[in-house]
């Protein structure tokens, strides 16, 4: 693992190279002839200068550029510099550390349980931009931007990533993502990228899927040739809180969408109220009640799955589903610990700078974060926090990938500070990711 890991600094020192950043800077059209502001510098400023770059004033902005790389501009030549073409050189580089980073965490895989190729989580993050940004950021209620992103939680390989408005749809964006799709994935995807069509394409792929059902989804079972309609309402009725039952062979939609199983379960009273604080929340938030149906619908947890279930069981499919919290937990790091989601008035080139600056230093930490928790997980059964070792690696791991102080830190030596400052809390009774695929023979 620790080869990997210098694979990973060396990939990173060779596509963030004076050389290479200044011939992509020159291929996009970022850089035209020889100026104080080199690739290197914007890049740096972007990507990990003293504070986010869309909440510093251009006047700081111009100071640390001074301090870091003796390069003095004004504000206002700084803020011509954040262009169509800038973002285009981010962009750019954005990509390409993306495509170094697939093969390398994809080779680190150790040998997983061998009905999953890889398990694909993919969710969306959004937050409001300023309103005069029009078209390109169209919100349902003010203007916004929004994150697509999925990941394979065995590799932490990013398999797909899109910045979108934030009123463009989930379920769209799933369903034109199918292509990546590999035999034996298991695609654990939440409500809002529900969609039949995507649930048929993942089958006939020859993947698995588990997925919540839609509340206006119609289920239906065919007795004697004849399609019966599902009363999931008598049936939740029966059942006693925190009481499950297993459906086999059922179908949904006006497409009558084979599905082979269907889990439902009811919550028990501490899980419905905590349900339902967040549905006012997000009802506040958009103005607009949820019809009594959905309400009533949101007592039971309903699943789809097309898992064996000799391969597991309704309880292991659940605690197989609850993995897709960890991709909630990367989004709230991604705004508290890099500041991406926090805006302040610019124009829209300089915030999309800071969107593809934020992401190119999210992939560089997260990925190194990745394999440094792997190698503690194997060689001594420890646990890593994201949160904690993320906040070490924010005072040291620039030293050690980029080389920007004389005082450069060894491997070794970030790896044990990782080991004694970012160890995971255990919770008594609270089972981890780790845990839970240990335990499903996963990892």
């Amino acid at each position: 693992m620790e080869n990997q890991m210098q694979a990973w600094i060396k990939t990173i020192r060779q596509l963030f190279s004076p050389e290479t950043l200044t011939h992509l800077a020159q291929e996009t059209g970022f850089i035209q002839r020889k100026r104080a502001l080199t690739a290197e510098a914007f890049l740096t400023l972007c990507a990990w200068g003293d504070g986010s770059l869309a909440q510093q004033s251009l006047q700081r902005l111009c100071t640390s550029l001074t301090l870091r790389h003796d390069c003095s501009l004004s504000s206002e030549g700084l803020n011509q510099r954040f262009t169509e073409r800038a973002v285009a050189f981010l962009r750019e580089v954005f990509f390409l550390l993306l495509q170094r980073q697939r093969p390398l965490l994809w080779s680190t895989i150790q040998t997983y349980r061998t009905c999953f190729t890889r398990l694909r989580i993919l969710d969306s993050t959004s937050f409001l931009v300023p309103a005069d940004y029009g078209e390109d950021y169209r919100g349902s209620v003010s203007s916004g931007a929004k994150i697509q992103f999925e990941y394979d939680l065995l590799s932490g390989a990013c398999l797909q990533l899109c910045v979108q408005s934030a009123n463009d749809s989930d379920a769209r964006f799933a369903y034109h993502a199918q292509h990546t799709i590999l035999p034996n994935d298991l695609c654990i995807r939440d409500l809002g990228f529900f969609s039949v069509a995507a649930l048929a394409e993942i089958d006939a792929h020859g993947a698995y899927y588990i997925t919540r059902l839609r509340s206006d989804m119609k289920v239906y079972i065919k007795e004697n040739s004849r399609w019966k309609e599902w009363d999931w309402e008598s049936l939740g009725n029966q059942l006693e809180e925190g009481e499950s039952v297993e459906m086999e062979h059922v179908y949904i939609g006006h497409e009558r969408l084979y599905i082979p199983r269907l889990i439902f379960r009811r919550l028990t009273e501490e899980e419905w109220q905590k349900r339902m604080a967040y549905v006012r929340k997000k009802e506040k938030r958009k103005g607009k009640a949820l019809a009594r149906q959905t309400l009533e619908q949101k007592k039971y947890h309903i699943l789809l799955t097309n898992l064996p279930q000799e391969s597991f069981d309704g309880q292991q499919v659940y605690e197989l589903y609850s993995l897709r919290w960890q991709i909630e937990l990367l989004f709230k790091e991604w705004k508290s610990v890099f500041d991406l989601a926090k805006v302040k008035k610019m124009k829209k080139e300089r915030f999309e700078c800071h969107i593809y600056g934020t992401l190119i230093a999210i992939l560089v930490t997260q990925t190194f974060l990745f394999q440094a928790r792997t190698y503690w997980q194997q060689k001594e059964g420890i646990q890593i926090s994201e949160r904690k070792a993320l906040d070490v690696l924010q005072s040291y791991w620039q030293q050690l990938l980029l080389r920007l102080s004389k005082e450069e830190i060894s491997l070794s030596s970030l790896l044990l500070l990782l080991r004694k400052h970012g160890r995971k809390d255990r919770r008594k009774g609270k089972e981890t990711a780790l845990d839970l695929l240990m335990k499903l023979d996963i990892y």
